[in-house]
């Protein structure tokens, strides 16, 4: 059982689970693809001054490569009955928490490339303050399923009102 499903309070249960889209990282990739092709350039060069760079940047590129693999798997984004929770963290977790009760409105921000690539920035306000979460997949299908579960409060809460 994970740090969040040891965490729901009575009758809390999970709608919906997002996470980061690779596309977070695509600065990171860039780079790492930059080293990986100066190292093909000094090995078809065959310069044996340069295979210490060559040696190195391989280990960069894997450290780089085991970094982001890292990162993505401990960033999650849990719609539950209740609230939605933000886990970030590798070796320090951080969580946040927003009580759905709270939540007045819900915004998707995609550029050409997050509809292409099925990524973008969700934002969430609650009174004068507006959370943001950048890089989300699918954000289309995670605002819809924060809508539904916001719906279901309101008919609950509605349902509670008139007893």
């Amino acid at each position: 059982m994970g740090f969040i499903e040891q965490n729901l309070t009575n009758n809390e249960k999970i709608v919906h689970k997002g996470h980061l889209h690779w596309f977070a990282y695509a600065g990171g990739l860039a780079l790492i693809a930059a080293l990986w092709a100066v190292a093909m350039v000094v090995i078809a060069l065959n310069v044996p001054e340069a295979w210490a760079f060559v040696v190195v940047t391989l280990l960069a590129l894997l450290v780089g490569y085991f970094y982001v693999w890292l990162v993505s798997k401990n960033t999650e984004y849990y719609i539950t009955n209740k609230r939605l929770i933000v886990k970030k963290g590798i070796v320090q977790r951080n969580t946040s928490e927003i009580r759905l009760v709270k939540c007045e409105g819900v915004m998707v921000e995609q550029t050409m490339l997050g509809r292409l690539f099925n990524y973008g920035t969700i934002k969430i306000t609650t009174g004068e303050v507006v959370n943001t979460y950048q890089f989300i997949a699918s954000p289309i299908r995670f605002r819809t399923m924060l809508n539904e579960t916001l719906d279901q409060l309101d008919i609950s809460k509605s349902l509670e009102d008139n007893l």
